[in-house]
This record gives C-alpha cells, sequence and structure tokens, in this order.
C-alpha cells in the first residue's frame, strides 16, 4: 500500500514531466528504505520547493500552480489507493515489463499506467482505431468492422472507449472475441480520468466486458481523478503512442481523432484513412463543421478547418476499405 501511494502521489503530479517524477519517486523511495514509513510523511509535509529539489526540475522554469497543499496530496493519495486496492486497479511503471514497448518510444511517456485487466495484450500487435463520436451508419460499420477483423488476426484494438468510432472499435474486438476468433479480448480502452470512472458511463458495459474476457481497461491519471479536457489530449497521445499505426475511420474538420493522428504522425508512426472518411454522409458533415467553423472566424476556427482527413492524404497518407488493405499495406504486417 505504500508504494502504491507514492506511486499515486508523484503520478498525480501535472506539474512535472516524465524524467522529473521518476527521479522524485526513486528518492522517495530512498527515504522509505533509510526510514520506513517516513517517505508518505514527507510528501504531507513536504514545500513546494522541497518537491521541485527532490525531483531535480530546474528553478527556473515556469510552473503553473495555482497553491501547494502537501496534506492534501497525501489525503487524496490514499483515498486512491484504497480505490485502487478494492477494484483490483494494478499499475506499471517505465521500467516494468509488462510496460507496453512502443509507449518507451514516446517523447514524454505515461509515468505510471494504472488498469484493469490484462495489460499484456499490449504487448503483442497492435493498431489504433479513432474517428468522431457524430459517426455515420457507414463509419459505424467500417470501425466494427475492421476491429473484429484485426482481432481475429490477433491484433490488439487500441482506443479510447468514446462514444461513436471508439465504442464501435471496441464491440468490433468483443465480437471477435464472442465468436471465438481471438482467444481472447483483444482491445484495450484508454481513458482521460482515473479507471474507476468509466466515461461515457453508457459504456460501462463494454468496458467490464472488456476487463472480464481478457482486454484492459488504462490510464495514466491515478483513480479518482477526472477526465478533464486537458486530459483527453494527454489521452490521445498514449492511443498513438501504443501502435505502429492509427487508423482514422471519419473525421470531420478539427476533431479530436486528428490530433491522434498528429500524434502517430510525431512519434513517426502509420496513418491510414477508412473510405468512410469520404462517404457522402461522412462529406456532409464535413460540410457542416465547416460552415460553423468559418462562421466563429478567428486562427483557431481557421486551423481546424485546415486540419481535415484531406489534408493528410495530400501528404501521403493511405486510403484504405478494409483491414485486407490495411494488412497489405502496413509496415507492420
Amino acid at each position: 500500500m505504500q508504494n502504491t501511494i507514492l506511486v499515486v502521489a508523484v503520478s498525480s503530479l501535472d506539474f512535472l514531466n516524465f524524467s522529473e517524477k521518476s527521479r522524485l519517486l526513486t528518492r522517495l523511495n530512498d527515504l522509505e528504505r533509510s526510514q520506513n514509513g517516513s517517505a508518505p510523511r514527507f510528501l504531507g509535509e513536504a514545500s513546494f520547493g522541497q518537491i521541485c529539489l527532490l525531483s531535480g526540475r530546474p528553478l527556473e522554469r515556469t510552473v503553473r500552480i495555482s497553491r501547494w497543499d502537501g496534506k492534501e496530496l497525501l489525503r487524496l493519495s490514499k483515498k486512491s489507493a484504497l480505490e485502487a486496492a478494492a477494484l483490483g486497479i494494478k499499475f506499471v511503471l517505465y521500467d516494468d515489463p509488462l510496460y507496453p514497448p512502443l509507449l518507451r518510444e514516446i517523447a514524454d511517456p505515461p509515468f505510471a499506467l494504472f488498469y484493469r485487466g490484462d495489460i499484456s495484450v499490449l504487448l503483442g500487435r497492435t493498431v489504433s482505431v479513432v474517428g468522431t463520436r457524430r459517426l455515420s451508419p457507414e463509419g459505424m460499420k467500417a470501425a466494427r468492422d475492421f476491429s473484429y477483423e484485426a482481432a481475429s488476426n490477433a491484433f490488439c484494438v487500441v482506443s479510447g472507449l468514446a462514444a461513436g468510432a471508439d465504442g464501435q472499435a471496441h464491440r468490433g474486438a468483443l465480437d471477435a472475441f464472442f465468436d471465438k476468433k481471438s482467444s481472447a479480448c483483444l482491445t484495450a480502452a484508454i481513458l482521460a480520468g482515473g479507471v474507476d470512472n468509466i466515461y461515457p458511463s453508457s459504456h460501462k458495459k463494454i468496458a467490464g466486458q472488456i476487463i472480464e474476457n481478457g482486454g484492459c481497461v488504462l490510464s495514466e491519471s491515478a483513480p479518482g481523478l477526472p477526465g478533464e479536457k486537458w486530459r483527453f489530449v494527454s489521452r490521445n497521445r498514449i492511443i498513438a503512442g501504443l501502435s505502429p499505426a492509427t487508423l482514422v475511420v471519419q473525421a470531420p474538420p478539427g476533431s479530436g481523432a486528428l490530433l491522434t493522428a498528429d500524434f502517430a504522425l510525431g512519434y513517426n508512426r502509420e496513418i491510414f484513412f477508412h473510405q468512410a472518411c469520404f462517404c457522402k454522409n461522412a462529406l456532409v458533415l464535413s460540410s457542416l463543421v465547416h460552415k460553423n467553423l468559418a462562421a466563429q472566424k478567428g486562427a483557431a476556427a481557421l486551423r481546424k478547418i485546415q486540419t481535415r482527413p484531406e489534408s493528410y492524404i495530400r501528404d501521403g497518407a493511405k486510403i484504405v476499405g478494409c483491414f485486407s488493405d490495411f494488412l497489405n499495406l502496413s509496415l507492420d504486417k
């Protein structure tokens, strides 16, 4: 329990990067070994300056933090550790054999991954499947069929459990398991908040089926942390980092799925777009989104207008109509 408290506390310090968190945990563990039981007490009594000093963070770096309260940090960390124990939530750190190797390659990997289920599904072949929440019927079929075939061919389907494309991707992998096309439920749902807080709540049944049948639900957020807006952006980098390739099923201009594609490109990974991106219903939605963004004006709206599937295709992204197409075109066959 002591170790869990320390890991939860350090992972919750969002003003520190991966290296700083790692240094801080090492020094807290040293303190725990030399003075048994004193590390949590130190966290509760430490000043912001002491935390910075132990983490090795350069003091000249600007950090956004409105208030430091070590006692509150310790209280919440103990609460999270108890929740983890009650729900069977485990965690892996960067140097753990179960930590997904592809995730080690990204610039700022998660300090810790909290999970339920079997995280080893991410040690084999993986493909990330993402798309808009406002999915057309063609997009729903595309996400589900592609993921069904991927899981049937021993690929773990990585997605974010959101409404729309994510949910269909997880369902496709589940269907492959229920149809005995795969020996385990080969899908991993990556959450923005803690794994004790399934979002959307309507997907609790899907999450339960994933966990019960050999898949995995995971997050870098400690149990108890909410899925704040900025955490969804961070979550997207994990989805992209977990696979050598990302498939975008449907994505109107400015979609969060395209942010995941950008992360994948930044990690030198492959990106693919499904033909469903360019079906009539998808193009109608893209046109509506474009008009709404154009009415907003401003630099942010302009960036979203310019970020659309067609721009990725012009830059060399590949279009696929099914999993077989993906397998033929992918570098990781």
